[in-house]
């Protein structure tokens, strides 16, 4: 059996107490910086910011609950957030690349 075969995929819906504290707004380039980390090593697949900030969705792909949870805690505005997650049965997406004219 393959390490793949042993992952799971969590949906987790962050609700964001304060989105314009201005302490946490000083957290958001750390913020980004631990979130690409966690799309380069593919532990993190979608994240997503409504546009009120209200509320954020992410997707990761870990081989234990307990992995999911130390990843939250590693965020920077994890403390700024109360968060619900939910294990997926899958989560399937399609990304478009923009097409390439030889002209």
């Amino acid at each position: 059996m393959s390490d793949d075969a042993q992952l799971k995929q969590y949906i987790v819906e962050f609700d964001i107490i304060d989105p314009y504290d201005p302490v946490l707004y000083a957290q958001i380039p750390d913020q980004r910086v631990a979130v690409n980390q966690l799309f380069t090593s593919g532990k993190l697949v979608t994240y997503t910011l409504t546009m009120d900030r209200s509320k954020l969705w992410a997707i990761f792909v870990v081989s234990a609950e307990s992995e999911l949870l130390n990843l939250i805690d590693s965020l920077p505005l994890s403390k700024y957030m109360d968060y619900q997650y939910k294990e997926l049965m899958f989560h399937q997406s399609i990304r478009l690349l923009p097409t390439m004219s030889l002209n």
